[in-house]
C-alpha cells in the first residue's frame, strides 16, 4: 500500500455538493486528493490500515466568509472599544487565538471584513504562514465608509468631496485580497426594519467596484435595506453582507446578477442574549432574526447563491463556534 494512501470508514459523509449525507462509507484519500468514496463490499476483510470513523460524520473544511479577526466578540464595551483601536502587539495574540479557535471547529478558511489598523492584514503578511497554517486567511486591510457614518470600526473613512474610487487605488496595500465598503448603518434594534439611506450614489459605488476590478480584487459590501443594498447590486459588487430587510426585488436581481449573499442571521440571536434584560430591544432584535430567516428561504427560491458568514467580532458572535450556530440556522431556513 503507498504509504500516502489513507483508508477511513466513516460514519457518514457530506461532499460539499448539496447532494444529501450518504451513512456507512469508505474514503480512500492519496495525499490532499480524494481517490474514492465508495459502500462497504459485504463480508470483504477491512484493510488494517482503516481508521475507522463510524462514529463521525466527515465533510469539507468550514468557511467563515466574513468576520474581524481581531475584535473578540466580547459583550462589554470597554473591552469592545479598546480591541477595536489597541497598538498590533495586543491584537497579534488575540488574532491567534481567534485562529486556534476556528481550528477547533473545522474551518480552514476565514475572509476577514477590515479592521481599523489593518492588524489582520498585518499578520497574514508578516506573522502568519500561511502555507503551513491549517487556516486561511482573506482580508480587506482595512473598509470604507463615508466620515459621521457607521464604519468606524474599519479605519478607513472617506472625506467630504473626496472620490472612493481614488481612494481605494491611493491607499492599496499589498496583500490586500479585496476591497471592504459600507454602504449603510447598522440594523436598529429600537424600530423594527427602519432603513438608514446609502452612504454612496451609485456612481461612487460603481466606479469603486471598478477600482477593485483593475486591482484584481472584488467587492464586498455591508448593506442593510433595500435601497443600500439596491445600489449595491447595481454598482456590481461581488457579495453584499448581512442584506437585512433588502427584499424580493434584490433578491431577484442578485440571482440574476450571480451576487453572493452572506446573510450573518447569528448576530440577532446573539444580540437577543445580549439585550435579554431590555425586554424591548429584546424582541426587535428577535423579529430581526425571524425575518431574516424568511428571507433566506425566499432567496433559496430565486437562486440566490448564498454563504456562511457570521460576522464574528460582533457581540456575542465568537470565532468557531459561531460558525456552527450559523449553519444551524441556515439549515433551519432551508
Amino acid at each position: 500500500m503507498d504509504n500516502n494512501k489513507r483508508i477511513f470508514h466513516a460514519g457518514w459523509i457530506i461532499d460539499g455538493t448539496g447532494r444529501p449525507a450518504e451513512n456507512d462509507c469508505i474514503i480512500t484519500i492519496d495525499g490532499e486528493t480524494v481517490l474514492s468514496v465508495n459502500k462497504p463490499f459485504p463480508g470483504a476483510v477491512p484493510p488494517e490500515n482503516m481508521t475507522d470513523l463510524t462514529g463521525c460524520t466527515i465533510l469539507p473544511g468550514l468557511f467563515d466568509s466574513h468576520a474581524h479577526l481581531t475584535i473578540s466578540g466580547s459583550f462589554d464595551s470597554e473591552i469592545r472599544n479598546s480591541q477595536i483601536t489597541d497598538a498590533y502587539p495586543f491584537a497579534e495574540p488575540r488574532i491567534k487565538k481567534h485562529i486556534k479557535d476556528y481550528i477547533k471547529f473545522g474551518v480552514v478558511a476565514v475572509r476577514d471584513g477590515g479592521d481599523f489598523h489593518a492588524h489582520a492584514l498585518h499578520y497574514k503578511m508578516n506573522y502568519h504562514s500561511l502555507k503551513d497554517s491549517p487556516v486561511k486567511i482573506y482580508t480587506a486591510g482595512n473598509g470604507w465608509h463615508k466620515k459621521g457614518r457607521y464604519g468606524q470600526l474599519l479605519g478607513m473613512y472617506l472625506e467630504p468631496g473626496k472620490d472612493l474610487a481614488q481612494a481605494i487605488r491611493e491607499k492599496y496595500k499589498p496583500g490586500i485580497d479585496h476591497i471592504k465598503v459600507v454602504n449603510s448603518g447598522l440594523n436598529s434594534l429600537e424600530s423594527f426594519g427602519r432603513e438608514t439611506s446609502s452612504q454612496f450614489s451609485l456612481d461612487e459605488l460603481r466606479r469603486a467596484v471598478d477600482a477593485g476590478n483593475e486591482l484584481g480584487l472584488k467587492t464586498m459590501v455591508h448593506a442593510n435595506g433595500y435601497e443600500p443594498v439596491k445600489t449595491a447590486i447595481r454598482a456590481g459588487c461581488r457579495s453584499i453582507e448581512h442584506g437585512f430587510f433588502m427584499g424580493d426585488e434584490n433578491m431577484g436581481k442578485m440571482a440574476e446578477t450571480g451576487t453572493v449573499w452572506v446573510p450573518t442571521i447569528f448576530t440577532m440571536k446573539a444580540y437577543m442574549e445580549y439585550l435579554s434584560g431590555d425586554i424591548a430591544r429584546r424582541d426587535v432584535a428577535e423579529r430581526n432574526l425571524e425575518h431574516q430567516l424568511q428571507q433566506v428561504g425566499k432567496a433559496l427560491e430565486y437562486g440566490v447563491t448564498i454563504a456562511l458568514g457570521t460576522d464574528s467580532g460582533s457581540p456575542g458572535v465568537f470565532h468557531g463556534p459561531s460558525v456552527v450556530e450559523e449553519l444551524k440556522l441556515l439549515m433551519e431556513a432551508g
